[in-house]
């Protein structure tokens, strides 16, 4: 049951007080859904530095492929201007 845990509160809490209106119900749902990504923050924010890192390695390799197939700078004539790019075998 994906809402599990807020029935299980808000049934505890009947059992204590016996009786809650709209707003107080309302209040316990906010509150578990608040500590339940508050929870799950850290791991959100670990993952997403490890995909940074994973992004910055692989523009790395990329760029350290790219040093390497292309040793010389190639210069492609571009309307008035001369563009030197590692790339331009691409194009």
């Amino acid at each position: 049951m994906p809402y599990g845990d807020v029935v299980m509160v808000l049934s505890i809490v009947l059992r204590i007080k016996r009786t809650l209106d709209g707003a107080e119900i309302d209040k316990i749902i906010w509150g578990v859904e608040t500590r339940k990504a508050l929870a799950a923050e850290p791991r959100r924010r670990e993952e997403w530095r490890k995909a940074e890192l994973n992004a910055c390695r692989f523009r790395a390799a990329c760029d350290h492929a790219d040093a390497v197939a292309v040793p010389v700078l190639h210069q492609i004539a571009c309307g008035k201007h001369d563009i030197k790019d590692r790339r331009a075998r691409r194009m």
